[in-house]
């Protein structure tokens, strides 16, 4: 999902309106390395990048939610890394009737998205407000080189090498959460769009900038 609404009106311009995301008063990071992965398991998003990171990191524990409409290649993911005894999979996670959604990205210091291809994901955004760092193959916007680590190279235990030294994870996840607040803080994302929208409905007709 996109993290920026853009809005269409016949006598406007477009214009990018941040997602409003909710910002945890508090957030309590797990004592020990914790790496979380929230996404579907379908090939696309390639969840076995995530999985076999926990088979060369075995002193940081590893929390895998989701699931694959492919219940074959689910099967077999589940059945190949079931053994990793720092790694979690408790599947498909709802994050409206579920405070486990929450709960991962609260513990986890890092946050990795291997997709192939990704536009703005709220999931960046969703860790980012969890002083999550970014661990992505995927760099919309320079999100997760700024906040995080961009794997460019598609080397994604080098990647997490790196953000979990000297802790700059923290660092890095501290600077995204600033970034997040500042932007898309659901206040003032709602304030943003309600002026935009009063801007176009309070000027005569014709082409009128809404930003």
């Amino acid at each position: 999902m996109l993290s920026y609404l853009v809005v269409l009106l016949a006598s406007a311009t477009a214009a990018f309106l941040a997602t409003p995301v909710v910002i945890p008063p508090r957030v309590a990071k797990a004592l020990v390395p914790t790496v979380g992965f929230l996404a579907r398991w379908d090939r696309v998003k390639r969840p076995e990048l995530f999985l076999d990171l926990a088979a060369q990191f075995p002193d940081v524990r590893f929390i895998g939610a989701g699931f694959s409409k492919d219940p074959q290649w689910d099967r077999y993911l589940r059945a190949k890394y079931s053994g990793l005894p720092n790694l979690v999979m408790p599947g498909f996670v709802d994050q409206f009737t579920s405070s486990l959604h929450s709960q991962i990205l609260e513990e986890s210091w890092v946050m990795v998205n291997t997709s192939v291809k990704e536009a703005m994901p709220n999931a960046f955004l969703e860790a980012a407000a969890h002083r999550c760092a970014i661990l992505a193959g995927v760099d919309p916007d320079g999100f997760a080189s700024q906040f995080g680590y961009y794997a460019e190279d598609k080397d994604f235990s080098k990647g997490l090498r790196f953000l979990l030294e000297g802790q700059r994870w923290r660092e890095r996840g501290e600077r995204g959460f600033a970034h997040v607040s500042r932007v898309f803080e659901t206040t003032k994302a709602i304030d943003d769009h309600l002026r935009a929208y009063e801007r176009v409905l309070t000027r005569p007709a014709g082409r009128v900038p809404i930003a």
